[in-house]
């Protein structure tokens, strides 16, 4: 048998409910190898299709959306036509959501960690390549960051016309923040112990806050393309602006920030969606009264 790899295939950006802490959003690169005999080209299987079958489905089944383990005795699920109802019961509270059920993945199992998701994966992967590939093999991995700080967070996006408007879909991100022109671990460190684990509501998305078993929530509401969305989780899990949570305005709102907690400096943040993009944004002293903000994409741009 020849045996192809492919590294680097697909980043999933995706949250789930972990049994401890609640929501999280997590970011994973994928990479994939296919063992099996030569086809009639001498290939176990064109690169080409790689992309479009086996990116597609991955990216069509996780990418986006909040998994579930089905299998958690802490997880009541109720299907309804094209609606999904959720509850999560953890040790910080309680986490309900209605949504479209094509923003859920309901996974066999008690939890969702590499392990069960890469089987659930590998499975996937079999039902679209040929018959001559034997093996599929495939490795989730996070971004490589060294010591640098990062942050997981969910949001929702309901003006997206894409799946962003999904309520729980989040990511792992990496932060970078210099004061007056200096890297700065010590605002780093800051954000993402403050961001950690958190959900990124929009106060106009926030319909009220109620006391579940004495402890208050959050619930949000929206209707967008996809349908209706609603989302209850405890308070102490989110951290609110007064703007949509795209990476544009949130790189915006810490740079505005920091420069509010630490007047007469300069700030400049590049902070990351998932996986090698971003965008930028600066404030403080030598940007009086305002804050810009720019896409990035890769490492081309410093």
């Amino acid at each position: 048998m020849a045996t192809l790899f492919v590294e680097n295939l697909t980043v999933a950006d995706f949250s789930y409910l972990h049994p401890k802490r609640g929501m999280v959003g997590e970011s994973w690169l994928v990479d994939l190898e296919l063992s099996g005999d030569l086809d009639d080209q001498g290939m176990v299987f064109d690169f080409g299709h790689i992309k479009k079958r086996i990116k597609q489905i991955i990216d069509d089944s996780v990418d986006h959306r909040l998994l579930v383990p089905v299998d958690n005795d802490q997880a009541t699920i109720a299907e309804r036509d094209n609606d999904t109802s959720l509850e999560w019961v953890y040790r910080g509270g309680t986490i309900r959501m209605v949504a479209p059920s094509q923003s859920l993945l309901l996974m066999p199992g008690p939890e969702v960690s590499k392990a069960s998701l890469t089987l659930y994966l590998m499975d996937l992967i079999q039902t679209v390549v040929p018959a001559n590939v034997a093996e599929v093999r495939v490795v989730l991995r996070e971004e490589d960051t060294g010591t640098a700080p990062f942050y997981h967070y969910s949001h929702g996006l309901k003006k997206h016309d894409g799946n962003c408007q999904r309520i729980a879909h989040g990511h792992r991100s990496n932060i970078h923040i210099f004061e007056n022109g200096r890297r700065s671990r010590y605002w780093e460190k800051l954000w993402a112990d403050r961001w950690e684990d958190i959900y990124l509501g929009t106060e106009e998305d926030l319909e009220g806050t109620y006391y579940i078993d004495e402890i208050p929530h959050h619930r949000f509401r929206y209707d967008a393309e996809q349908g209706h969305f609603e989302l209850v989780i405890p308070e102490d899990h989110c951290y609110m602006v007064d703007t949509d949570t795209t990476v544009e305005q949130l790189a915006a709102h810490i740079a505005a920030q920091l420069a509010d907690e630490a007047p007469g400096k300069h700030f400049r943040v590049r902070a990351f969606e998932g996986v090698g993009k971003g965008a930028i944004a600066e404030a403080g002293e030598n940007l009086p009264g305002k804050t810009h903000s720019s896409w990035l994409s890769g490492t081309s741009v410093i």
